[in-house]
């Protein structure tokens, strides 16, 4: 009886990991989803960028250059830190299908 029951907790153990390894991977789908539709709307920026300030002189300009500036820090900031997390979720779904194999 008790190796049935051991048996059955075990199995419970098991789909309760696997279900936390599938929510990891849709939430890492998502970060993904996310990082390329900012990859896209960076993109039209650029584009913008380049079509339209080679123009600009004076302040106009020097203020956009600042503001230029910030953009593509923040925009740095943005995908180092999408990579952490994206790194980070896929540690996490490693250490689980451990645990996983520890059971079986």
């Amino acid at each position: 009886m008790s190796s049935l029951l051991e048996s059955i907790e075990k199995e419970a153990k098991r789909r309760a990991y696997v279900a936390m390894i599938r929510c990891l991977q849709s939430y890492r789908g998502q970060v993904e989803e996310a990082i390329e539709e900012f990859h896209h709307g960076t993109r039209a920026f650029y584009r913008a960028n380049d079509e339209y300030v080679p123009h600009w002189q004076g302040e106009s300009r020097e203020a956009y250059e600042l503001v230029y500036g910030d953009l593509r820090q923040i925009e740095a900031h943005i995908y180092a830190t999408a990579d952490e997390l994206l790194h980070e979720i896929s540690r996490e779904i490693a250490r689980i299908q451990r645990k996983i194999e520890e059971i079986q």
